[in-house]
């Protein structure tokens, strides 16, 4: 069999054939997948491909970062655009790929990766698991009954503003992204497309801010796709409504991401909106020490617990973590006796809160007393884990 190698990209050659790869992989346009390889030859190092016999086959891209859960970054790569030429399927190629990029992640200090799975079983194979969601909501702007006008809202292009305001909503989730300078550009300046910047403006400063761009389905009517929106108070949540309904002589319908329940929903006096999609990330532990150091717990939580994980692919993580939480931190020692066993990829879904310890028992995924389940779902409790971000 021709031998399988993973890498970044030796030169231009190789990162113009992964391009082409995408016009067969994702249906890229040739037009779109030349844009798409000038725009990451900044950022090459970025990016793996996989060859099988020295050919490019497929590849992905890296996007470093980190993720917020109680309160606190933790260090995370997000991957990206993985694909497998058609004729190389199935040959265990993308496998390949991700177990040499996990291992990666772990030699570089990573803590944690998550992706958007096109198909689940691969990344299953090398650790994810399902561990939050992406929520597509949206509602008809003439079904709109909220008209509060106290607060302004202003364009501007002040990207501070935007950082700050998002950075504070992101620290009181689980899992929204600490956005890297080059995911932000991403988010305020997207290439090809025209997208409007707004700010509410209290009293005392900055209270909210949506990004939205003018998609038109049809004619010369059109949808509010909010890219990015945050209220950090309801009147900046029902300035912001105000402003969509006064979009609805010509914008058929306001579109947005948000977390289950999403608290900007409330000041809607009816339940007018609907679910557009939804759709699941997988999340790896691939640090496990790290990633149970590095994260935020409630502050009103004193507890401890060891827990013994099993990692078929990354031998570092085999051990018994005993945690010890207090004043919202946690201190992680390898040692005690396991009062609760899981595998890495139950481990995701628990650490992100996005299953309860019982839960995961249910799934064949946890072991443990009724006591020792209880204790780990209070310690890994915390608001229901979401994105906002797609990549």
């Amino acid at each position: 069999m021709p031998e399988i190698t993973v890498g970044p990209p030796a030169d231009d050659a190789e990162l113009k054939a992964l391009a082409d790869q995408r016009t067969r992989t994702y249906n890229q346009s040739p037009d779109d997948a030349v844009d798409w390889a000038e725009q990451r030859k900044a950022g090459i190092d970025d990016i793996r491909v996989v060859r099988i016999g020295g050919k490019v086959a497929g590849g992905l891209g890296l996007l470093p970062g980190g993720q917020f859960f109680g309160g606190r970054s933790v260090p995370m790569t997000g991957i990206g655009g993985v694909g497998i030429d058609p004729e190389h399927r199935a040959a265990g190629l993308a496998s390949s790929l991700m177990r040499s990029v996990v291992e990666e992640l772990r030699s570089n200090g990573c803590a944690l990766s998550v992706l958007y799975p096109a198909t689940q079983p691969v990344y299953r194979r090398v650790g994810y698991e399902l561990a939050g969601s992406l929520i597509g909501y949206q509602v008809e702007t003439d079904l709109l009954d909220v008209r509060d006008r106290e607060l302004t809202v202003e364009l501007s292009d002040d990207f501070d503003v935007f950082k700050e305001l998002y950075a504070l909503r992101a620290r009181m989730t689980s899992g929204s992204l600490d956005r890297s300078d080059d995911f932000w550009t991403r988010v305020f300046d997207p290439p090809k497309t025209t997208q409007h910047r707004y700010v509410v403006q209290g009293p005392g400063g900055p209270e909210g801010y949506v990004l939205f761009t003018q998609p038109s389905p049809k004619g010369w009517m059109y949808d509010l796709a909010l890219r990015d929106v945050v209220a950090l108070t309801p009147r900046a949540a029902r300035r912001l409504w105000t402003f969509f309904a006064d979009h609805r002589s010509f914008a058929g319908k306001v579109k947005w991401t948000g977390p289950v329940g999403d608290p900007f929903t409330l000041a809607l006096r009816e339940q007018a909106w609907e679910l557009e999609r939804s759709w699941s990330w997988m999340l790896r532990v691939v640090d496990v020490e790290r990633a149970l150091g590095e994260r935020g717990y409630s502050p009103l939580i004193e507890s401890d617990l060891s827990i013994e994980v099993t990692d078929d692919v990354l031998p570092g993580n085999n051990a018994t973590f005993t945690i010890a939480v207090s004043g919202g931190k946690a201190s992680v020692a390898r040692n005690g006796k396991a009062r609760l066993k899981v595998d890495v990829r139950g481990l995701a879904p628990l650490y992100t809160g996005f299953m309860t310890a019982e839960d995961l028992k249910l799934a064949g995924y946890i072991e443990g007393s009724d006591e020792a389940l209880a204790r780990a779902s209070a310690i890994f409790s915390g608001p229901a884990p979401h994105l906002v971000d797609f990549f």
